[in-house]
Protein backbone atom coordinates (compact mmCIF):
# COMPACT_ATOMS: atom_id res chain seq x y z
CA UNK A 1 0.00 0.00 0.00
CA UNK A 2 1.25 3.58 -0.51
CA UNK A 3 1.50 6.13 1.75
CA UNK A 4 1.15 9.44 1.59
CA UNK A 5 3.89 11.83 2.81
CA UNK A 6 2.58 14.40 5.28
CA UNK A 7 3.44 18.23 4.83
CA UNK A 8 4.60 20.16 8.07
CA UNK A 9 1.28 22.61 7.77
CA UNK A 10 -0.54 19.42 9.18
CA UNK A 11 -0.53 19.15 13.05
CA UNK A 12 0.25 16.37 15.33
CA UNK A 13 -3.46 15.33 16.00
CA UNK A 14 -3.97 14.89 12.06
CA UNK A 15 -0.64 12.89 12.18
CA UNK A 16 -1.73 10.92 14.69
CA UNK A 17 -5.62 10.80 13.54
CA UNK A 18 -3.67 9.28 9.99
CA UNK A 19 -1.62 6.92 11.59
CA UNK A 20 -4.95 5.20 13.10
CA UNK A 21 -6.46 5.00 10.13
CA UNK A 22 -3.63 2.99 8.42
CA UNK A 23 -3.70 0.77 11.36
CA UNK A 24 -7.21 0.28 11.49
CA UNK A 25 -7.36 -0.10 7.57
CA UNK A 26 -4.41 -2.98 7.91
CA UNK A 27 -5.56 -4.93 10.88
CA UNK A 28 -8.66 -4.29 12.73
CA UNK A 29 -11.53 -6.77 11.44
CA UNK A 30 -14.92 -4.57 12.73
CA UNK A 31 -15.73 -1.42 11.53
CA UNK A 32 -15.93 1.70 13.22
CA UNK A 33 -19.69 2.63 14.36
CA UNK A 34 -21.20 5.77 13.40
CA UNK A 35 -21.03 7.10 17.08
CA UNK A 36 -17.44 6.49 17.12
CA UNK A 37 -16.94 8.36 13.93
CA UNK A 38 -19.01 11.42 14.97
CA UNK A 39 -17.28 11.53 18.11
CA UNK A 40 -13.89 11.56 16.53
CA UNK A 41 -15.09 14.02 14.61
CA UNK A 42 -16.34 16.37 17.44
CA UNK A 43 -12.96 15.86 19.53
CA UNK A 44 -10.89 17.72 16.50
CA UNK A 45 -10.06 21.12 16.91
CA UNK A 46 -9.88 23.25 13.82
CA UNK A 47 -7.78 22.56 10.96
CA UNK A 48 -7.18 20.01 8.54
CA UNK A 49 -7.97 16.77 9.62
CA UNK A 50 -8.10 14.45 6.87
CA UNK A 51 -6.64 14.36 2.96
CA UNK A 52 -6.91 11.46 0.35
CA UNK A 53 -5.60 11.16 -3.59
CA UNK A 54 -7.49 9.73 -6.05
CA UNK A 55 -7.52 8.06 -9.25
CA UNK A 56 -10.40 8.36 -11.76
CA UNK A 57 -11.12 5.07 -14.26
CA UNK A 58 -13.21 4.45 -16.66
CA UNK A 59 -13.74 1.26 -18.93
CA UNK A 60 -9.72 0.46 -17.62
CA UNK A 61 -8.13 3.50 -18.15
CA UNK A 62 -6.80 6.26 -16.49
CA UNK A 63 -9.37 9.14 -16.52
CA UNK A 64 -7.55 11.74 -13.65
CA UNK A 65 -6.39 12.49 -10.31
CA UNK A 66 -7.32 13.98 -7.94
CA UNK A 67 -6.26 15.67 -4.36
CA UNK A 68 -7.76 16.92 -1.43
CA UNK A 69 -8.41 18.02 2.34
CA UNK A 70 -11.08 18.28 5.09
CA UNK A 71 -10.86 21.42 7.51
CA UNK A 72 -12.58 22.10 10.24
CA UNK A 73 -13.65 25.49 10.75
CA UNK A 74 -13.70 27.44 14.28
CA UNK A 75 -17.69 27.46 14.11
CA UNK A 76 -18.02 23.83 13.39
CA UNK A 77 -18.29 24.03 9.47
CA UNK A 78 -16.17 21.98 7.24
CA UNK A 79 -14.31 22.99 4.16
CA UNK A 80 -13.62 20.48 1.28
CA UNK A 81 -11.03 22.04 -0.72
CA UNK A 82 -9.46 20.24 -3.81
CA UNK A 83 -7.47 20.21 -6.94
CA UNK A 84 -6.63 17.44 -10.22
CA UNK A 85 -7.11 16.96 -13.79
CA UNK A 86 -9.47 14.86 -15.74
CA UNK A 87 -9.18 13.78 -19.44
CA UNK A 88 -12.88 13.31 -20.67
CA UNK A 89 -13.92 10.12 -22.62
CA UNK A 90 -14.18 12.23 -25.95
CA UNK A 91 -14.87 9.50 -28.52
CA UNK A 92 -13.25 11.91 -31.20
CA UNK A 93 -9.79 10.51 -32.38
CA UNK A 94 -6.65 12.03 -31.16
CA UNK A 95 -8.52 14.78 -29.16
CA UNK A 96 -7.69 14.26 -25.50
CA UNK A 97 -8.00 17.73 -23.50
CA UNK A 98 -7.03 17.21 -20.13
CA UNK A 99 -8.74 19.33 -17.87
CA UNK A 100 -7.58 20.61 -14.72
CA UNK A 101 -9.70 21.71 -12.03
CA UNK A 102 -9.71 23.52 -8.14
CA UNK A 103 -12.91 23.52 -5.90
CA UNK A 104 -14.20 24.49 -2.57
CA UNK A 105 -17.46 23.00 -0.83
CA UNK A 106 -18.53 24.48 2.89
CA UNK A 107 -21.03 22.17 4.57
CA UNK A 108 -22.68 23.45 8.06
CA UNK A 109 -21.65 21.39 11.29
CA UNK A 110 -24.27 18.81 10.41
CA UNK A 111 -23.43 18.63 6.94
CA UNK A 112 -25.58 20.16 5.16
CA UNK A 113 -24.94 22.35 1.90
CA UNK A 114 -23.75 25.72 2.20
CA UNK A 115 -21.29 26.87 -0.27
CA UNK A 116 -19.83 25.02 -3.71
CA UNK A 117 -16.99 27.01 -6.06
CA UNK A 118 -15.60 24.86 -8.98
CA UNK A 119 -13.92 25.82 -11.59
CA UNK A 120 -12.44 23.71 -14.81
CA UNK A 121 -9.42 24.92 -17.11
CA UNK A 122 -8.94 23.18 -20.17
CA UNK A 123 -6.35 23.91 -23.15
CA UNK A 124 -7.88 26.62 -25.41
CA UNK A 125 -10.85 26.80 -23.57
CA UNK A 126 -12.16 23.49 -24.18
CA UNK A 127 -14.20 22.45 -21.12
CA UNK A 128 -13.35 25.89 -19.23
CA UNK A 129 -16.87 26.75 -16.71
CA UNK A 130 -17.00 28.69 -13.63
CA UNK A 131 -19.62 27.06 -11.35
CA UNK A 132 -21.12 28.65 -8.35
CA UNK A 133 -23.75 27.70 -5.94
CA UNK A 134 -25.08 27.95 -2.74
CA UNK A 135 -28.18 27.06 -0.29
CA UNK A 136 -29.83 29.70 1.89
CA UNK A 137 -33.30 29.11 3.47
CA UNK A 138 -33.81 25.64 1.54
CA UNK A 139 -33.09 27.51 -2.03
CA UNK A 140 -30.67 25.88 -4.05
CA UNK A 141 -28.99 29.34 -6.26
CA UNK A 142 -26.30 28.34 -8.98
CA UNK A 143 -24.38 29.30 -11.63
CA UNK A 144 -24.23 26.38 -14.17
CA UNK A 145 -22.76 26.61 -17.74
CA UNK A 146 -23.20 30.47 -17.68
CA UNK A 147 -27.01 30.45 -16.71
CA UNK A 148 -28.80 30.88 -13.62
CA UNK A 149 -30.18 28.22 -11.75
CA UNK A 150 -32.80 28.17 -8.78
CA UNK A 151 -35.14 25.25 -7.01
CA UNK A 152 -36.26 24.83 -4.01
CA UNK A 153 -34.64 22.59 -1.04
CA UNK A 154 -36.80 20.66 1.23
CA UNK A 155 -34.33 17.58 1.95
CA UNK A 156 -33.65 16.57 5.07
CA UNK A 157 -30.44 15.25 3.52
CA UNK A 158 -28.43 16.80 0.71
CA UNK A 159 -25.22 16.91 -0.77
CA UNK A 160 -23.60 18.77 -3.56
CA UNK A 161 -22.18 16.37 -6.19
CA UNK A 162 -18.91 18.29 -7.19
CA UNK A 163 -15.81 16.17 -8.32
CA UNK A 164 -15.57 13.07 -6.68
CA UNK A 165 -13.67 14.26 -3.77
CA UNK A 166 -17.18 15.52 -2.39
CA UNK A 167 -18.54 12.12 -1.63
CA UNK A 168 -16.17 12.68 1.29
CA UNK A 169 -18.54 14.80 2.76
CA UNK A 170 -21.37 12.39 1.54
CA UNK A 171 -19.72 9.56 3.52
CA UNK A 172 -19.55 11.43 6.48
CA UNK A 173 -23.69 12.22 6.01
CA UNK A 174 -24.24 8.81 5.20
CA UNK A 175 -22.25 7.30 8.52
CA UNK A 176 -23.72 9.49 11.08
CA UNK A 177 -27.59 8.99 10.30
CA UNK A 178 -28.52 5.19 9.93
CA UNK A 179 -31.96 5.66 9.66
CA UNK A 180 -30.82 8.08 6.12
CA UNK A 181 -33.56 5.88 3.50
CA UNK A 182 -33.02 9.08 0.67
CA UNK A 183 -30.63 11.79 -0.15
CA UNK A 184 -30.93 14.75 -2.28
CA UNK A 185 -28.01 15.09 -4.69
CA UNK A 186 -27.75 18.86 -5.78
CA UNK A 187 -25.69 18.55 -9.51
CA UNK A 188 -23.55 21.14 -9.55
CA UNK A 189 -20.74 19.63 -12.32
CA UNK A 190 -19.56 16.35 -11.10
CA UNK A 191 -16.78 14.93 -13.15
CA UNK A 192 -16.47 11.52 -14.99
CA UNK A 193 -19.13 10.70 -17.38
CA UNK A 194 -22.10 11.07 -16.63
CA UNK A 195 -23.44 8.54 -19.53
CA UNK A 196 -26.40 10.98 -20.30
CA UNK A 197 -28.10 11.82 -17.58
CA UNK A 198 -30.73 14.39 -18.09
CA UNK A 199 -29.81 18.25 -16.89
CA UNK A 200 -31.41 17.89 -13.31
CA UNK A 201 -30.61 20.62 -10.59
CA UNK A 202 -31.84 18.17 -8.20
CA UNK A 203 -31.70 14.18 -8.10
CA UNK A 204 -33.49 12.42 -5.15
CA UNK A 205 -31.62 9.38 -4.71
CA UNK A 206 -32.48 6.45 -2.92
CA UNK A 207 -30.30 4.11 -0.37
CA UNK A 208 -31.37 0.92 -2.09
CA UNK A 209 -29.10 -0.87 1.02
CA UNK A 210 -25.62 -0.98 3.27
CA UNK A 211 -23.81 -3.76 2.97
CA UNK A 212 -20.57 -5.01 5.30
CA UNK A 213 -17.75 -5.61 2.96
CA UNK A 214 -14.34 -7.12 2.62
CA UNK A 215 -11.67 -5.36 1.08
CA UNK A 216 -8.60 -7.10 0.35
CA UNK A 217 -5.37 -5.02 0.49
CA UNK A 218 -1.79 -6.68 -0.03
CA UNK A 219 -3.05 -9.66 1.75
CA UNK A 220 -4.47 -7.78 4.76
CA UNK A 221 -8.41 -7.73 4.44
CA UNK A 222 -10.87 -5.30 6.82
CA UNK A 223 -13.79 -4.96 6.68
CA UNK A 224 -15.51 -1.44 5.07
CA UNK A 225 -19.47 -0.13 4.68
CA UNK A 226 -20.85 -0.27 1.08
CA UNK A 227 -23.70 2.07 0.59
CA UNK A 228 -25.97 1.68 -2.88
CA UNK A 229 -27.39 4.95 -4.15
CA UNK A 230 -30.02 4.49 -6.83
CA UNK A 231 -31.35 7.40 -9.33
CA UNK A 232 -34.57 5.88 -10.01
CA UNK A 233 -35.01 8.12 -13.27
CA UNK A 234 -31.79 6.42 -14.71
CA UNK A 235 -31.25 3.26 -12.85
CA UNK A 236 -27.84 4.04 -12.66
CA UNK A 237 -26.26 2.82 -8.55
CA UNK A 238 -23.93 5.28 -7.42
CA UNK A 239 -21.58 3.12 -4.90
CA UNK A 240 -19.93 5.09 -2.08
CA UNK A 241 -17.47 2.85 0.19
CA UNK A 242 -16.28 4.19 3.20
CA UNK A 243 -15.00 2.73 6.45
CA UNK A 244 -16.18 4.49 9.98
CA UNK A 245 -16.80 7.84 8.00
CA UNK A 246 -13.01 7.84 6.11
CA UNK A 247 -14.14 7.62 2.43
CA UNK A 248 -12.26 5.10 0.27
CA UNK A 249 -14.05 4.64 -3.08
CA UNK A 250 -16.84 5.73 -5.29
CA UNK A 251 -18.86 3.63 -8.42
CA UNK A 252 -20.71 4.43 -10.41
CA UNK A 253 -22.75 1.44 -12.08
CA UNK A 254 -25.28 1.20 -14.81
CA UNK A 255 -25.64 4.10 -18.09
CA UNK A 256 -23.64 4.14 -21.03
CA UNK A 257 -19.67 5.29 -19.16
CA UNK A 258 -19.56 3.60 -15.64
CA UNK A 259 -16.70 4.28 -13.67
CA UNK A 260 -14.62 4.38 -10.44
CA UNK A 261 -12.47 6.68 -7.92
CA UNK A 262 -10.16 5.45 -5.06
CA UNK A 263 -7.85 6.36 -3.20
CA UNK A 264 -4.34 5.98 -4.39
CA UNK A 265 -3.04 6.90 -0.56
CA UNK A 266 -5.04 3.92 0.98
CA UNK A 267 -5.05 0.97 -1.67
CA UNK A 268 -2.45 1.91 -3.53
CA UNK A 269 -1.52 2.02 -7.45
CA UNK A 270 -3.92 -0.02 -10.16
CA UNK A 271 -5.99 -1.00 -7.31
CA UNK A 272 -9.41 -2.72 -9.63
CA UNK A 273 -13.05 -3.32 -8.66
Amino acid sequence: MSKKNISPKNSLLYILLLLLLILTFSTSSQTVSAVEALESLNSIETGVFTSGELAYVSNGKDLGSETYELTKKESGEIVLTSNGVVTPPIPIPFVKPKIKFDQEITVGADFSPKSLRLNYNGPLGIGSDKIRATVRDGRIDAVLGGDNKQADLRATYSFFLGTVSSQALTSLILVSNNGLEEITEIRTGGTGPQSGDKDRLKVKLRLLRKEIQQLTVEENSQQVERYVLNDPETGVDKVIITTGGTFIAYLRVGGENPFYVYRTDLLGKDYEF
